[in-house]
C-alpha cells in the first residue's frame, strides 16, 4: 500500500485524463450522461468510468445497446447495485445503539440502477483505445434506429 500511494496523486491524474478525453466526446451522443460532480470536489475512479444513458430517449434497451457495443470490441457492462436501505443489517436492532431512519425508497437507487453502464479505466496514456471506444460508441449511435 505504501508504494501504491506514492504515486497515486500521478495515477488519479493520469486516469482522469483518460477519462475526461473519452467522456467529453461520450457525452455529445444523445442520452449520455456522467455523473455530477460538484466544483469543488475531484472525483476519483477505481475500476470503471460510470455513464448514464436515457434509454426511453435512445428507444431501445440497456441489453441491446451492451449487445451492440460489445460487437465493436468495446468492454462494457453494469451492475445492479443493491439497495442500502433494504439490507437486513438497517433492520436488526442488536447491530445499533441508536437505530438508523431507514427510508421507505431510495428513487437516485432505482434510477442509477436502470440507467447506468460501465466502462473500463486506463492507467496508461491510452489515446488510441479511447478513440476506439469513441469510435465504436459514435458508429452505434449512428445505427441507433437500426437497434430499435
Amino acid at each position: 500500500a505504501r508504494q501504491q500511494l506514492r504515486t497515486l496523486d500521478k495515477t488519479n491524474d493520469l486516469v482522469e485524463k483518460n477519462i475526461k478525453a473519452m467522456n467529453k466526446h461520450l457525452t455529445q451522443l444523445e442520452g449520455v450522461t456522467e455523473p455530477y460532480v460538484r466544483p469543488d470536489q475531484k472525483r476519483v475512479y477505481y475500476s470503471r468510468n460510470m455513464l448514464f444513458i436515457d434509454f426511453k430517449k435512445l428507444g431501445f434497451t440497456r441489453d441491446t445497446l451492451l449487445k451492440a457495443l460489445k460487437a465493436e470490441g468495446v468492454d462494457v457492462n453494469f451492475w445492479d447495485y443493491p439497495e442500502q436501505h433494504k439490507l437486513t443489517i438497517y433492520s436488526e436492532a442488536k447491530w445499533w445503539h441508536h437505530p438508523p431512519t431507514i427510508p421507505d425508497s431510495m428513487p437516485g437507487n432505482a434510477y442509477v440502477n436502470g440507467n447506468h453502464i460501465f466502462l473500463p479505466i486506463f492507467y496508461e496514456d491510452a489515446p488510441e483505445l479511447t478513440q476506439q471506444y469513441v469510435n465504436a460508441f459514435q458508429k452505434v449511435w449512428s445505427h441507433r434506429k437500426e437497434l430499435v
